[in-house]
């Protein structure tokens, strides 16, 4: 099973020195990815539920720093040579999507095929707001986004032509060096999502504090999984070719050691282990990842 961390992009911790420790410590620990999470401006008032806590309370300081994930994974793509970068996950109708679609095209060819591209529609109604989004068609602009950056990565001449975007007569190079495309991978839960995973991606990001609880439909992991294997197999899918990635909400390393085993036999692909919306402390953060490594047997550069 695959293991990376999100970055420490909020608050306090969000500086130069320790995103490129952290960086630095994936690279030599032996981590597969490093995350970065989205969000442009913080409304320093919110009423939208977060959907990823049980109070409903927004886990880290809206009133911090948050740094923005493209050029903070740009950046530690110039800091590395073999760790993989993904968005967990960049809210697609913040950006225009032939622009986002450019960006990631960039960021692939600049790490050398190393991009995930982890996508959701967003849940914070008040950055909808302050950025003039939409967000009652979220989800249906971030389809035609996902279809769109498709097209702009494989076809010699993209062209598109649906409800919020309509384009042709142009080109859009480079493409990704990840061939069809770099993975993309849905964040969400629900049947309405797994039927976008199902059509569109190449994965599922779910946000869990245990491999028996999870921020999903279900509230269960394993019957989550089992839902999305069947609706892929109802399409005619191979529900083998859909990675399951688990965002661990967690704050030990010992936590993490004690479900790692039982993540991989119920048939995770991969952890996201997030420290930073609990730590304040870059050393702290290090040492907990150090005992997850040699307590793995993790190797690295």
């Amino acid at each position: 099973m695959k293991i990376g961390f999100m970055l420490p992009m909020f608050g306090a911790m969000a500086t130069h020195e320790n995103m490129f420790a952290m960086a630095q410590l994936a690279e030599t620990q032996g981590f597969e990815s490093v995350w970065a999470p989205d969000h442009v401006v913080m409304p320093t008032h919110i009423s939208t539920s977060y959907p990823y806590s049980r109070t409903g309370d927004y886990i880290a300081d809206p009133k911090g720093a948050h740094l923005e994930p493209f050029t903070s994974l740009s950046y530690i793509a110039g800091c590395t040579k073999s760790v993989r970068l993904g968005f967990t996950v960049i809210v697609a109708p913040y950006r225009h999507a032939i622009v986002s679609g450019k960006m990631m095209s960039s960021l692939d060819v600049l790490s050398n095929g190393r991009l995930i591209a982890g996508i959701g529609a967003g849940w914070l109604e008040e950055e909808f707001d302050a950025l003039g989004v939409s967000f009652a068609r979220r989800w249906a602009q971030t389809e035609e986004h996902i279809q769109i950056w498709k097209e702009l990565w494989t076809a010699e001449e993209p062209e598109f032509h649906g409800n919020y975007y309509d384009f042709s007569n142009v080109q859009c190079r480079p493409q990704p060096i990840q061939k069809p495309h770099p993975p993309i991978t849905i964040g969400g839960n629900g049947k309405a999502c797994f039927k976008r995973i199902v059509d569109h991606a190449d994965g599922w990001q779910v946000v869990t504090t245990g491999p028996d609880d999870a921020f999903s439909s279900e509230g269960n992991l394993v019957q989550s999984m089992a839902s999305l294997k069947q609706m892929a197999e109802e399409a005619g899918r191979d529900s083998a070719t859909i990675e399951t990635t688990a965002v661990v909400i967690t704050g030990t390393a010992d936590g993490v050691l004690k479900d790692y085993e039982e993540y991989q036999r119920i048939g995770v692909n991969r952890l996201i282990l997030d420290f930073p919306s609990f730590l304040s402390d870059a050393r702290e953060m290090e040492d907990i990842l150090l005992k997850i490594a040699e307590g793995l047997g993790m190797t690295g550069s």
